[in-house]
């Protein structure tokens, strides 16, 4: 007879908890290479795929956001049906859930990198801390001064935490591995078909649009948990400052902004254009050590993320008993 810890650990409340812990300790510690990671494949098909469906700008809007909701679903349905029809037959489908989990959180190389901008920004190396930071950006980063890079590195993070790493946790617990990957798909694709470029104006739309419709509770949540590692009240007064008019991400920058007494977002180069956005956030301009702090803030917020997760589901689990 299974004792109480037994069906503990095997309940199918508990089960998605332990393997999402597991994923968390292994993305941290797995050095994964970009170039070899099945995300860096899957750009490189959208960007293919973008220039066969979207060779150029020129074409009738309505035309550009029929291609742009197409494109994506022919990349991911197939996918998507192959790996739930798999896991479904699968003798052992906690391994391959956590296998997918471990391919849709991959962060570690977002972190890896703002690494690289501190130490070369502390060494003095602004041309390499420009070219370390190019690929994490779509602004261009050739004119940016020291505070100029380091904001970029921490709002480029922050963002990228929240969006690509904890919506997926969530999404993961909600609805299983293959909605969570299929979401980090789509959350790669519209990076790769981004709505600021010229030529994804339009085409770009319906993933940016999806996006903001699957974001809108989880960020919300996982922002006011984060403000918990840092001052609150200093978060809370930078969102209450914001226009009403603000977006999703500026209400995510001045919130992290705040809770870190930092000066985020402002002016940012596109395409050789300057568009501008609310500085938020904090009074005091960005430092290089406020790279650190974020990176330490995202170590803390990931295991506090996990033990939230936890307690809510041991108590649904007592409910359920």
């Amino acid at each position: 007879m299974p004792s109480d810890i037994d069906v503990f650990l095997q309940s199918p409340v508990l089960q998605p908890i332990w393997v999402l812990g597991v994923v968390i300790l292994v993305e941290m510690l797995l050095h994964w290479p970009e170039r070899y990671h099945p995300l860096f494949f899957a750009k490189l098909v959208a960007t293919r795929m973008a220039d066969k469906v979207n060779p150029s700008a020129d074409r009738a809007p309505l035309q550009l956001r029929i291609s742009g909701t197409l494109a994506p679903l022919v990349l991911i349905s197939p996918i998507a049906v192959i790996l739930a029809i798999f896991i479904s037959m699968a003798e052992f489908p906690l391994f391959f859930d956590g296998m997918l989990l471990l391919v849709a959180l991959q962060f570690q190389p977002i972190m890896t990198r703002g690494k690289k901008v501190h130490s070369a920004l502390q060494s003095g190396k602004k041309t390499l801390a420009r070219q370390t930071l190019k690929p994490m950006v779509l602004r261009e980063t050739e004119l940016l001064s020291q505070v100029g890079l380091v904001k970029a590195t921490i709002e480029s993070i922050t963002l990228r935490f929240h969006q690509q790493y904890l919506c997926t946790a969530v999404l993961f617990l909600l609805f299983g591995p293959v909605t969570a990957l299929c979401y980090r798909l789509v959350y790669e694709f519209s990076h790769c078909w981004n709505t600021k470029l010229t030529q994804f104006t339009y085409f770009g739309q319906p993933c940016a649009k999806a996006l903001l419709v699957v974001q809108w509770v989880p960020l919300r949540v996982t922002s006011f948990l984060f403000t918990l590692m840092g001052s609150v009240t200093g978060a809370i007064s930078a969102w209450r400052a914001l226009p009403r008019s603000s977006s999703a991400h500026q209400a995510l920058l001045a919130l992290h902004g705040g809770a870190l007494g930092i000066e985020l977002s402002g002016p940012a180069i596109y395409e050789n254009t300057k568009k501008r956005s609310t500085k938020c956030g904090g009074k005091r301009q960005a430092d290089t050590i406020d790279i650190k702090r974020i990176s330490n803030h995202i170590v803390l917020c990931k295991f506090a993320f996990w033990v939230l997760c936890l307690c809510i589901a041991v108590g649904l689990y007592r409910v359920t008993v």
